[in-house]
């Protein structure tokens, strides 16, 4: 398929699923919510990858609903303005994804990555590569709403389930959202028990925490996920 073609099915999706959802009101803000798109981030990069990585996260986290109208530009500017570091409101979240996507292509474990403070750069170089999605289209606070979530899930789960399929990813990441999607993969075969990884046809499907949770160490997030995807790329 062609660049211009693969844009223009995305494009396509995300016009349907935003004039789908009903955006709630929000009182505070006197308005709608903003309906925040998301997915491949560079498509003529993505189609290039050696390896098509899509995350699954829970949903977009602005306060105040001010971070635009669409995650992928975001994504792929997570540079500060004024040093080599990534941006301080986005690096809880990002710098995880950011080390574990750097390791997978550079086929590299946490221990010899570079230092993202003072090298962010380099390790953001493989960010237009991926794809992310979040579950819920509109954003939240610091502490996902799991109700909302689910409830989001619940109603527009056909849309969601479409994206995936168009993004086509070889490897699935879900950071939190595991648990929407177990009966989607009917045909998933657990070939790792803990932290779980799963095989469903020719994907594999990694059931993490969410990058910005405590529970492991960025260490053993970064490399059970880094370890998971080179193994399985040297067994195709």
């Amino acid at each position: 398929m062609q660049t211009k073609q693969f844009e223009e099915i995305i494009e396509d999706h995300l016009k349907r699923f935003e004039q789908q959802v009903e955006l709630p009101f929000n009182e505070d803000l006197n308005r709608n919510m903003t309906f925040i798109r998301d997915g491949i981030l560079d498509v003529e990069k993505y189609m290039a990858a050696p390896v098509k990585i899509l995350w699954v996260l829970k949903e977009p986290n602005s306060e105040y609903d001010d971070i635009g109208n669409d995650m992928r530009p975001c994504l792929t500017t997570l540079l500060s303005n004024d040093s080599n570091i990534i941006a301080p409101n986005w690096g809880k979240t990002w710098t995880p994804v950011a080390y574990a996507t750097y390791g997978i292509f550079e086929k590299m474990n946490w221990i010899d990555l570079p230092d993202i403070r003072g090298n962010a750069q380099e390790v953001l170089k493989h960010m237009p590569n991926i794809a992310h999605i979040n579950v819920k289209k509109y954003a939240g606070k610091g502490n996902a709403n799991e109700n909302e979530i689910r409830l989001f899930f619940g109603k527009y789960k056909a849309l969601i389930y479409e994206q995936i399929e168009i993004i086509n990813p070889d490897v699935i990441i879900f950071g939190g959202t595991f648990h929407h999607f177990e009966n989607y993969f009917i045909d998933k075969v657990k070939i790792q028990e803990w932290p779980p990884v799963y095989q469903s046809q020719d994907k594999l499907l990694i059931d993490t925490h969410h990058p910005n949770r405590s529970g492991m160490t960025q260490q053993q997030y970064c490399d059970h996920i880094i370890d998971a995807v080179i193994q399985w790329m040297e067994k195709r």
